[in-house]
Order: structure tokens, then C-alpha cells, then sequence
């Protein structure tokens, strides 16, 4: 055999040689990290059940969840596993330098987003959960999808009945049948400088009525009180749609009309449909009048008050919009009237 056929055996020889050594070492490095892969899914307890199922705590410290056969279908990789339903399972685990609570199903896949502090039973099926980053609170139902699209500051919950905060404004919710029905709101706004706090416990208006309603409202009407102090109507179309704007704007009508403090406020629905939000402002008003004996021109304040109606329908798509206004002022100054 000629040295060239040598050299080439040698060298297919050295190749077989080594690829041998690196399956060898791979085959004894798999089986090295399976067999630690076991040994920390190992059951080292059972520690909580949940009708067929069961949270387990492996050797390695984690959590999991074993089936009714006794299979793992949520790995011991979490902190604590603090419920569980056939659909999903509330578990803790430590994120971006954070314990942080959420939900996942039986393949492992993210149903309630890890932002919670904290997710505790409420009361009645329900479930309250804690936003890590600004402390809001979430509610869910017992199959914990979410009973409200918003979050509050507060939430209580005694006796069926939920209370929930948001801003300066709280729901009381009737949750005795399954779901929540609105029974009483109280908002606060601020019109022309003064505070008003106004209340809707009339279960007719709250039966048609949402939080969103009340809310636009509560804004709307502070909004359009603006524009009549401002003179400036620029931003009407927002709050009252096209077809209702130019019945609104009502020019110079606060020309030397300084308001006060509200004395009355109702709210309630019309014939016509529309809802009613009225009160009473106080005012001096400032007038000009001529001096009998001089002739100059002085100024002259007079109270008064001015009864204000702000009226609300839906539109189409089911918003509520501001339609019509209707503003009465009376000066109490018996001078004034002559």
C-alpha cells in the first residue's frame, strides 16, 4: 500500500476516534442533566388539593400541579400555586426582579398578565387582584375573567353588596345575583369653581344608566360650564356632536355674571327622554347704571341665582352627549328688578 493510502487511513482512523470521544461525552452530558431534570421534578410533598387536582412541592423547593393520574401538568417551577380551576391556574413567580402573580393554563400559556402583587378571594366567587405597579385593584369573577373594564382605587365587598372608588367617585354594586346592577353613584364635580357632590339612587335611571354614562356627564357638564364662563365654544362638537352644537352656544351670557357656591342640584329624566341635570348657582352680577345727579357711569353688584339645565341623550353609537341647556338667571336685588 502506497504511503499516500497510509496516510489517508490514519487520518480516517484519528476522525472516527474523535467523533467516538464527543458522542460519548454528549450522550454522558444528556444524561447527566435528564437525570437532574428528574431529580428536581421530584415530589418531595403534596401539600394542597384542589378537587382532583394537587399542588406538590418538588425536591428542588418549586411548585407544581399533579392531575387526578397523578401526571404533572404545571411544572414545580413557581413559588406558590395559590388557586386553581379546570381552566386556569393563579401562581406567583419571581419577574424582572419582582414576585409577581398571574395566571396560566394546563400548557402553560399566560391568561391573566403577571402584574399583581396579590390576587385573593373577595367574597362569593369573586376575586380581587392587586396591581404590583400603582396598587389599583382588578375584580374577576370565579372563573376569573374580569367583571369590570376598569380598574379602582378601593373595592370593599360585605354582604353582596361592592363598593368601588375610582377618583372621587363610588359605585355601590348589588352582586346577589351573579352579576353587578348599579344601585347607587355619587360623583363629584367642579362647576364654574364650585364643588357640587351629587348622588342617583333611583333604580329606574340606574337600570339604563352605566358608570361610563354618569362619568361623561359628570364631565360634560363641568366642560360646558367652561365654555359659557370662557366665552369659548370652540371645544363643543366633542361633548354634544354636530346636530347639537349650535343650539348650545350661547354667547356673552356670563358677561358680568360672577358665580358662587351651588345651592340646589337635580337629575332626572324628561318626557322627551333626555336626562335632566340641573341646579342652582349663586351669583353677583355687576351692572353698569348712571349717577342721577352726575351722570357717570358706576358699577353696582347685585346677587342673585341662576337655575341651570344641562339635558343628555345617546347617540347612535350609544354615547351620551350633551343636547340642550337651558340657563335662567333672576337677580334678588329688589333695586335691580325695578
Amino acid at each position: 500500500m502506497s504511503s499516500q493510502g497510509n496516510f489517508l487511513i490514519s487520518t480516517l482512523f484519528i476522525v472516527v476516534i474523535v467523533l467516538c470521544v464527543v458522542l460519548t461525552r454528549f450522550y454522558f452530558d444528556v444524561t447527566k442533566n435528564t437525570e437532574n431534570r428528574v431529580r428536581d421534578n421530584k415530589i418531595d410533598s403534596v401539600v394542597r388539593t384542589f378537587g382532583t387536582m394537587q399542588v406538590f412541592r418538588s425536591v428542588n423547593g418549586g411548585y407544581g400541579l399533579l392531575d387526578e393520574a397523578h401526571s404533572v401538568v404545571i411544572e414545580p417551577e413557581w413559588m406558590e400555586i395559590l388557586d386553581v380551576t379546570p381552566e386556569i391556574a393563579i401562581v406567583s413567580g419571581e419577574m424582572h426582579n419582582e414576585i409577581l402573580v398571574g395566571g396560566i393554563d394546563y400548557e402553560e400559556n399566560m391568561i391573566l398578565p403577571f402584574v399583581f402583587a396579590s390576587i385573593e378571594k373577595l367574597g362569593d366567587g369573586y376575586h380581587l387582584g392587586t396591581i404590583q405597579e400603582d396598587g389599583r385593584y382588578v375584580i374577576y369573577d370565579k372563573n376569573y375573567l374580569p367583571v369590570f373594564q376598569k380598574s379602582f382605587e378601593k373595592v370593599s365587598y360585605y354582604n353582596k353588596l361592592l363598593t368601588v372608588e375610582t377618583g372621587q367617585n363610588q359605585y355601590l354594586y348589588d352582586m346577589s345575583g351573579g352579576t353587578p346592577v348599579l344601585r347607587r353613584a355619587d360623583l363629584q364635580c367642579r362647576l364654574l369653581g364650585s364643588p357640587l357632590n351629587w348622588r342617583i339612587s333611583n333604580q329606574v335611571y340606574l337600570a339604563e344608566l352605566c358608570a361610563e354614562d354618569l362619568e361623561i356627564i359628570n364631565q360634560y357638564v363641568a366642560d360646558y360650564m367652561q365654555m359659557l364662563q370662557e366665552n369659548d365654544f370652540s371645544g363643543l362638537e366633542k361633548i354634544s356632536g354636530t346636530e347639537y352644537s349650535e343650539n348650545l352656544i350661547k354667547q356673552d351670557l356670563f358677561d358680568g355674571i360672577h358665580p358662587g357656591k351651588i345651592s340646589q342640584f337635580w337629575f332626572f329624566q324628561r318626557q322627551s327622554g333626555a336626562y335632566d341635570f340641573a341646579f342652582r348657582i349663586v351669583y353677583r352680577r355687576t351692572l353698569k347704571i348712571l349717577d342721577p345727579e352726575t351722570g357717570a357711569e358706576l358699577s353696582k353688584i347685585v346677587p342673585g341665582q341662576a337655575e341651570v339645565h344641562c339635558y343628555f341623550r345617546k347617540n347612535t353609537a350609544n354615547r351620551m352627549i350633551l343636547t340642550a341647556s337651558d340657563l335662567q338667571f333672576r337677580d334678588t336685588d329688589p333695586a335691580a328688578e325695578e
